[in-house]
């Protein structure tokens, strides 16, 4: 006995295949929208050769504006702020001046996954080894 599908054969095809294009869309849209929203607090440790033993903050907010806390063990922090803005995968943090010297050389970063990799700086300001890779935090949403 022959038996006919319920749905006919032209129509099944393109359904099926609709199953698969529609969840790999919203997929590859969420994740694009989670990737661009980069604002949040990122942290890194200098190397274990670093004499002044720092530990790098960096507070990315979503209206464009960065603060940078360099925490020094033992001593006070030196809190610097600007700006960041992203392209492509990079980030580039620019600095307000900070007294008569004027603001520091900008630092670009590449961002991947969830980390920011120092690719380009100053060495007068920050060494030749740069900033540490800054990964970021998991700041506990919500009050006491």
């Amino acid at each position: 006995m022959l038996v006919r599908p319920l749905i006919p054969r032209l129509i099944s095809r393109p359904l099926l295949a609709l199953c698969w294009v529609i969840p790999a869309a919203f997929a590859t849209l969420l994740a694009g929208a989670h990737e661009t929203d980069l604002s949040g607090v990122y942290q890194g440790h200098a190397s274990a050769s670093d004499a002044a033993k720092r530990v790098f903050t960096l507070n990315l907010a979503s209206d464009g504006t960065a603060m940078l806390t360099t925490q020094y063990i033992g001593k006070n922090n030196s809190t610097m702020h600007g700006r960041w803005t992203k392209s492509g995968r990079q980030i580039v943090l620019t600095f307000d001046s900070m007294g008569p010297n004027g603001p520091p050389r900008p630092i670009t970063f590449r961002h991947r996954n969830h980390e920011l990799s120092p690719v380009h700086w100053d060495p007068n300001e920050w060494g030749r080894a740069g900033p540490p890779v800054l990964h970021r935090a998991h700041v506990a949403q919500g009050g006491l």
